[in-house]
C-alpha cells in the first residue's frame, strides 16, 4: 500500500514536469513565430533567455503581433 502511494506521487510529479515542458516549448514556438522579424532586428545574435529578455525589455518597439506572444510568457522563476 505505502509503495503504490509513493508511485502515484512519483507518477503525478513527472506529469506535471512534463506538461510544464510542453508547454514552455509552445510558449517558444508561438514566440518565435510572432516575433521572427522583431528578433532579427532588435536582438539579433541573441538566443534562448536573452532573446526572451531583450524582446521583453524592447517591448515598446514590438510589432503587435509579437508584443502580443511576449505579454503571455510568464515571469522567469
Amino acid at each position: 500500500m505505502k509503495s503504490t502511494v509513493v508511485m502515484l506521487i512519483a507518477a503525478s510529479l513527472v506529469g506535471a514536469y512534463a506538461y510544464a515542458q510542453t508547454r514552455t516549448e509552445q510558449e517558444d514556438r508561438v514566440v518565435a513565430k510572432a516575433c521572427k522579424a522583431d528578433a532579427d532586428h532588435l536582438c539579433s545574435g541573441k538566443t534562448g533567455q536573452q532573446m526572451t529578455q531583450c524582446l521583453k525589455t524592447n517591448q515598446a518597439q514590438l510589432s503587435a503581433n509579437c508584443k502580443e506572444a511576449v505579454s503571455k510568457l510568464p515571469p522567469k522563476s
